[in-house]
């Protein structure tokens, strides 16, 4: 099958390997690193259209995408667009999310991933007949709104692992984790979700995978924030990383914090989380 990826960064890239391991056809639209390919082009070309941009390119992205886009199948592999909402002017889209990092997919780890659609328990989805093999496995459900949400909210929640330094498999880390989960659960009851979702591997797996591992660009980027230093060496390191590095973490935090979503008064490592980074990256 012809896929057209919007998006060469190293997630996009890992699927890809995936994709093309099992027979299909891949062409990459990224205007930075392939600045000849127009996205026109890729959309002609593609018979299913993925979405492999960071979270903050999504808006504008969508206001370039051509008319005949939003006819063909599009799986979104971007992490942190909370509100499957913005995805509602494509005929079907899948969202699939859940424990693995680029890195590790592209050398052939074997993972296992969610992938969220209406009507998903009632037959194969999109994403599982196109990149199921030994390597990649899915549980699904039909929560896009739950899956959405957990996108975003694993990568808030390993900034504050960050910070507290938690290392993998320590009884503090299976406490934070067991915490997260609880309030992930309170969070999707509260905004539509259901709770049952945070036990498949975009919500638990996902949290364990994403909270405790220096691999996650959201965990490093909470490490910033905790430590000894002062208020302005903190900030300069800030800017110097988010120059440098994309934290999807931010941009659902930022969401959030926009009233997008609602806090359960429940929530208290979230609140907490969301008032650090609201005071850090505030200019």
């Amino acid at each position: 099958m012809k896929i057209g990826m919007l998006g060469a960064g190293v997630y996009g890239i890992a699927i890809a390997k995936v994709l093309r391991a099992n027979g299909h056809h891949v062409k990459f639209y990224d205007p930075y690193r392939y600045p000849e390919v127009l996205l026109e082009e890729i959309v002609r070309y593609a018979q299913v259209l993925f979405v492999a941009t960071p979270a903050e390119v999504v808006s504008g992205l969508l206001k370039q995408m051509p008319a005949a886009a939003y006819e063909k199948p599009v799986i979104i592999l971007t992490k942190g667009v909370m509100k499957p909402e913005v995805w509602g002017d494509f005929r079907y889209f899948e969202l699939v999310s859940g424990p693995g990092f680029a890195e590790e997919i592209e050398r052939g780890k074997r993972v296992k991933l969610t992938v969220a659609a209406r009507g998903a328990c009632e037959g194969e989805t999109l994403a599982e007949d196109l990149l199921s093999n030994a390597q990649v496995k899915f549980d699904k459900t039909d929560d896009v709104a739950g899956v959405a949400m957990l996108s975003g909210l694993k990568n808030i929640y390993a900034i504050e692992a960050g910070r507290r330094g938690l290392a993998f498999g320590s009884s503090d880390f299976k406490e934070y984790v067991a915490d997260a989960a609880r309030e992930c659960e309170q969070f999707l009851l509260k905004n539509g979700g259901f709770i049952e979702t945070v036990r498949l591997s975009a919500g638990l797996g996902d949290l364990v995978l994403t909270c405790g591992s220096e691999q996650s660009r959201n965990y490093r980027f909470g490490q910033l924030l905790g430590g000894r230093r002062n208020a302005l060496e903190r900030r300069r390191l800030v800017r110097k990383f988010l120059r440098e590095t994309t934290v999807e973490g931010l941009f659902a935090a930022r969401g959030i914090l926009k009233k997008d979503l609602t806090v359960p008064k429940e929530a208290e490592i979230l609140t907490n989380i969301l008032r650090r980074i609201k005071n850090v990256t505030k200019r």
